[in-house]
């Protein structure tokens, strides 16, 4: 078992290693970005005077711009600043007793935002390195409901902390929330799911097809870009996997690649075969029990990360305009496992 062990620390350090991350190395010390603020919604919202609903709300919509709007009516689903049922709603939500204890166990857990901003600040930087043209959103955190982890709308990258409490959680259990998710409510993963999901509404699936292989083959590119921002973070995190579910992939990405070829799966436009191998849920039942779910994308990250390791004449920007995945598979010499 020691052997066994060994080898495959060595078989995960020489894929980790081969993944072309020296290139994705970058210097970010003349980035534009200097500095960036973290705004706490959730703060401004539950000390809101209660009879004052009205024109505290005019004060967040200053501050929040668009946003407070969709924060409003749709993340809160409460209508909208004109409703005539907002203010009711509003002065529900706030001294709600599930809401509150939400809003007291987030700040207990997160008293500031300085590990948070630290993290994004260095995303932001690398993201500004690549993409110099394109703005970078406001970050914010917030109380959601329990309704949405990340949110990108209106310039604005919103975070909902109550589902960041940690796996244990006693609200997740409560909420009859499924493990596979629960798992990885944690500070931890905080940051990468922002990131990834900054970037999904950031570059849109634009691919000139819509079978398998261009959907995992978007996702890959997805997932480079969150290697791009988050160099440093481990690829667990970065697709919300464990470490035996990593291991599975890294032992298997042969087996699970010739699957696809031997079952016509790769250019297939059929939807449900396709949500079979990139739908989120506990496993990928259509191999194995011990397979995790989305398993497609994580397939489709390996490709790309071998396309971009053997053409480094492409950059980031050409790699997110590039509409082909055939192209980008041919071009890739995509070797499973290596």
């Amino acid at each position: 078992m020691k052997h066994l062990s060994v080898y495959l620390s060595v078989i995960l350090f020489l894929t980790l290693a081969s993944c072309g991350s020296d290139r994705l190395d970058v210097n970010t010390s003349n980035s534009t970005i200097q500095d960036i603020t973290v705004l706490r919604l959730e703060q401004d919202i539950f000390k809101m005077d209660t009879n004052k609903i009205e024109s505290a709300s005019n004060q967040l919509r200053a501050k929040y711009g668009n946003f407070y709007i969709t924060f409003i009516s749709m993340i809160l689903n409460n209508g909208g600043l004109r409703d005539s049922s907002y203010s009711f709603r509003m002065k529900s939500f706030i001294r709600d007793y599930y809401m509150h204890k939400a809003y007291e166990e987030s700040q207990k857990k997160y008293p500031n935002t300085d590990a948070i901003k630290e993290k994004l600040l260095k995303g932001y930087q690398r993201f500004n390195y690549h993409f110099p043209n394109r703005a970078i959103p406001q970050a914010i955190t917030m109380i959601s409901g329990f309704n949405y982890s990340v949110v990108m709308a209106d310039s604005t990258l919103a975070i909902g902390i109550e589902t960041y409490l940690g796996s244990n959680s006693e609200f997740y259990s409560g909420l009859g929330i499924p493990k596979y998710k629960s798992m990885f409510m944690n500070e931890e993963n905080m940051v990468p799911d922002a990131i990834r999901q900054w970037m999904l509404t950031e570059f849109p699936n634009t691919m000139n097809k819509q079978d398998f292989l261009s959907e995992i083959v978007y996702m890959g590119k997805i997932m480079y870009l969150t290697d791009a921002l988050l160099p440093e973070t481990t690829d667990s995190l970065k697709i919300q996997y464990s470490t035996a579910q990593l291991d599975y992939c890294h032992q298997n990405e042969f087996n699970v690649w010739s699957y696809f070829a031997a079952q016509k799966i790769l250019y297939t436009t059929d939807q449900a075969e396709i949500i079979k191998f990139t739908a989120d849920g506990p496993f990928t039942s259509a191999l194995s029990k011990e397979a995790p779910a989305r398993i497609g994308h994580w397939i489709g990250w390996q490709l790309v990360r071998q396309f971009m390791k053997n053409n480094p004449e492409v950059s980031l920007q050409d790699l997110m305009k590039e509409e082909d995945a055939q192209l980008l598979l041919a071009k890739s010499k995509y070797k499973p496992g290596k």
